[in-house]
């Protein structure tokens, strides 16, 4: 399964699940969808920050005794919705993600 079919799914989930927060009738509409999704994201970035410090604090700096093994779960749960929050984000903006994914590669192959 590609991306674009990905990002077509969440957005068809959240359609269902949440039909007026697709209600854009102009661009200040628009700008607050992407100001709750970018902000949302962030949040789930910064759950997902908040569990690898806790482990580095323990495993590191002895500072704790919280191991990789055991927030494993709760920070593939994080990971995966700051996924989500991406594939949401695009298909608010149609971008094709894949094209967009492999042209940043590119650049970046040629940057570094």
């Amino acid at each position: 399964m590609d991306l674009n079919r990905l990002v077509e799914m969440q957005i068809a989930f959240s359609r269902e699940k949440f039909p007026q927060f697709w209600e854009i009738r102009d661009g200040r509409d628009l700008a607050l969808r992407l100001e709750y999704l970018t902000n949302a994201l962030a949040g789930e970035v910064g759950e997902a920050a908040n569990l690898v410090k806790k482990v580095v604090r323990g495993v590191v700096y002895g500072r704790g005794d919280v191991r990789l093994e055991d927030v494993r779960e709760q920070l593939v749960e994080e990971v995966t919705d700051v996924f989500i929050y991406l594939l949401t984000i695009a298909g608010l903006l149609g971008v094709d993600l894949e094209k967009a994914y492999f042209q940043k590669l590119e650049k970046n192959k040629r940057r570094f």
